[in-house]
């Protein structure tokens, strides 16, 4: 596919009109952070309830006649379905993965509307992408922390490292490659690897909220992505990783919706970032400004959707592969924080 006729294809996942509402705050204090608390005022009236997001789920497999595969890939400590959805038939398998953190929700609303408008679409250039790439999105990989918006997963009897006593454990510590899931004290990231190992992604891309952070111009920074950052990766998966991000990056840039920055993670093998890495898979985390409120909520859903089509686009036409990995060193570093909202 021509790079015209791939901007048109890009044009046209872009049409979608989507919106989001939430505000947030945030405490500076809490020891390992900071990130979103469990404590803000957030008005959730317009994101997906547990069982809303079932329901729209349900939905799509129907109305996509077969086209959208739903299922179970295990359950939380409260019995919640942690579920995924599948779409295409290409012999590249695309990953994306949305709210391990409970308080992040913008990434699950982003995959819902990417779901919504190519599973059931029978037009040239759905079925174009769709016969190169397989795409799977884990949509809310927390939701029992979902409901009660907090980062952690709900397991008050935890402990160790990660555990919020009396609260859980944050699910985005425990995907290690040397931890069998059988030996995981996490359901969702257990469910998680289960699922990594059996399907064996080629790509994949995990989506948070981070802060507010003031770039060197004075903008405020969009999003801001990372690669695998472990000693272990591979030097190919690395370069692939980096095409990933170059990728997401300028294609963010060419679309509006700039200012994004480099992420400044840790190289812990247990983040899914570095995991899936290891695992050997192309691997990028997304976090998108942790500003909620019901107009850049809606704005930074369609970033998310953005990065999300921009990839599935670039890894069905080859062009992925002509991305030149030295593009994401070029990405510049984030800037200071506004509000000390942060953390993948």
């Amino acid at each position: 596919m021509g790079k015209q006729r791939a901007a048109v294809v890009l044009a046209a996942l872009l049409g979608l009109a989507i919106s989001g509402t939430a505000t947030a705050h945030a405490d500076p204090t809490t020891p390992g952070g900071p990130w979103v608390q469990d404590s803000q005022q957030v008005s959730l009236e317009r994101l997906h309830t547990y069982d809303e997001l079932t329901t729209a789920l349900e939905r799509l497999e129907q109305r996509s006649k077969g086209a959208i595969d739903v299922e179970s890939i295990g359950t939380t400590h409260e019995g919640r379905d942690i579920w995924s959805a599948t779409v295409g038939t290409g012999p590249t398998k695309v990953l994306y993965i949305t709210q391990q953190h409970g308080n992040e929700p913008l990434g699950t609303e982003a995959a819902l509307q990417l779901l919504q408008r190519i599973g059931g679409n029978q037009a040239g250039w759905t079925r174009d992408v769709l016969d190169d790439v397989t795409l799977r999105i884990v949509v809310r990989a927390n939701p029992d922390g979902t409901e009660r918006f907090q980062r952690q997963n709900v397991d008050p009897d935890c402990s160790g490292a990660f555990c919020r006593a009396g609260v859980g454990f944050d699910i985005n510590r425990y995907h290690d490659p040397a931890m069998s899931p059988e030996a995981n004290p996490v359901p969702e990231s257990a469910a998680i690897q289960r699922m990594v190992r059996s399907w064996r992604p080629d790509i994949t891309v995990d989506y948070h909220h981070q802060g507010s952070y003031r770039q060197p111009d004075g903008s405020l920074a969009t999003a801001s992505i990372l690669w695998p950052t472990n000693a272990g990766v591979a030097p190919d998966v690395l370069a692939d990783s980096k095409r990933v991000a170059g990728l997401v990056y300028t294609s963010l840039e060419q679309y509006g919706f700039a200012d994004v920055s480099r992420y400044p993670g840790d190289a812990l093998p247990g983040i899914a970032r570095n995991s899936f890495g290891l695992q050997g898979s192309a691997s990028l985390l997304v976090e998108l400004r942790g500003d909620l409120g019901q107009k850049s909520g809606g704005y930074l859903i369609r970033t998310a959707y953005a990065s999300m089509t921009s990839l599935l686009q670039a890894a069905a036409d080859g062009s992925l592969a002509a991305v030149d990995p030295a593009i994401a060193d070029t990405i510049p570093d984030r800037g200071p924080s506004l509000d000390q909202h942060e953390d993948e």
